[in-house]
C-alpha cells in the first residue's frame, strides 16, 4: 500500500492554516474532474492520500517561527543573486515566508506539496507577494499559496450566509454602519485598525457575537468555508484571493495526487 502523500503546510497564524487546509480538501471532494479521485478525497479515504505536517513532531502546520528554525537548522541561504545587477538578495515579507516554505520542503524527506498561507495586509508591493518569492527560486516541488485579501476574517466572513431571521438583521446592521455588505466585499475591510468599523476582526466579532464563533471557532464560524456552496465563495472571492486559491488547489494539487 503506498504511503499518503505529505503537505507541508507553512502559515502566518491557525485561521489561516485552518482555512487553506480545509478547503484544499474540499475543493478536491468536491470539484476535481476526476471520479475516482473525488471519492478518495472523501473523509473516510482522504487520510490514505495526503497528510497535513508542520515542522514540529506531531504537529500539522507550522508557523514562521517554526519555518525559521528549520532555514536555519538546515543551513539554507535565503539570499539570490539578482539576475540584472548579479548581486545577492534576499525577498521580503511574503515573498520571503514563500521562498522558505519551498527551500525547506524542498531538502525535507518526502513532501510531495508545500502550501503557504497568509494575509496580504492590503500590502501592494509586487515583491513582497507569495509569487515573487516563488519565481526566486528553482521549481523542485509544487508550491500552493492562499494570499487572503486583507485579513484571514474577510474568508470567513465571505462565507457567512444567514440561517435565521435575528442573523439577517445583524448582516443588516452590519452593512449599514460600513455602508457595505462585508459577506460581498470582504476585500474592502481592513487590517490591524481595532477602532475602524472595517477592521475585518472587528466585523468578525459582531456578526458572530450571537455563537462567540469569532473567538470559539466554532461550528457556525467554521461552517462559512466548510458548508457554504462553493459557488458562492468562488463568486463572493473574487477580489479577496479565495476564487484564485480555490482554482490553484485544481491546478496545482490534482496532479500531486494523480500521479501515484
Amino acid at each position: 500500500m503506498l504511503a499518503p502523500r505529505r503537505f507541508l503546510l507553512c502559515a502566518e497564524d491557525s485561521l489561516s492554516a485552518l482555512l487553506a487546509r480545509d478547503l484544499c480538501d474540499r475543493v478536491l471532494r468536491e470539484r476535481a474532474a476526476h471520479e475516482w479521485l473525488r471519492a478518495l478525497c472523501e473523509p473516510a479515504m482522504i487520510e490514505a492520500q495526503r497528510v497535513w505536517v508542520g515542522l514540529n513532531g506531531h504537529a500539522w502546520w507550522a508557523d514562521r517561527m517554526a519555518l525559521d528554525r528549520a532555514v536555519e537548522a538546515h543551513g539554507l541561504d535565503i539570499a539570490v543573486r539578482d539576475p540584472v545587477t548579479g548581486r545577492r538578495v534576499a525577498p521580503h515579507g511574503k515573498a520571503l515566508m514563500a521562498f522558505k516554505a519551498a527551500r525547506v520542503a524542498e531538502v525535507l524527506e518526502d513532501i510531495a506539496l508545500a502550501v503557504v498561507a497568509a494575509d496580504t495586509d492590503g500590502i501592494r508591493d509586487e515583491k513582497q507577494s507569495f509569487a515573487h518569492g516563488l519565481a526566486l527560486r528553482e521549481p523542485r516541488i509544487a508550491v500552493l499559496c492562499a494570499a487572503i485579501e486583507r485579513e484571514s476574517e474577510a474568508w470567513v466572513i465571505s462565507g457567512f450566509v444567514a440561517r435565521n431571521n435575528a442573523e439577517r438583521d445583524d448582516l443588516r446592521a452590519i452593512t449599514e454602519a460600513l455602508g457595505f455588505d462585508p459577506t460581498l466585499h470582504s476585500e474592502r475591510l481592513m487590517s490591524d485598525r481595532a477602532h475602524d468599523v472595517r477592521d475585518a476582526k472587528r466585523v468578525a466579532r459582531a456578526l458572530f457575537e450571537r455563537s462567540g464563533g469569532a473567538i470559539a471557532r466554532n461550528e457556525r464560524f467554521c461552517a462559512c468555508w466548510q458548508e457554504t456552496d462553493l459557488d458562492t465563495l468562488i463568486a463572493r472571492g473574487q477580489h479577496n484571493g479565495m476564487s484564485r486559491f480555490i482554482a490553484d488547489i485544481l491546478r496545482i494539487v490534482v496532479p500531486v495526487l494523480s500521479a501515484r
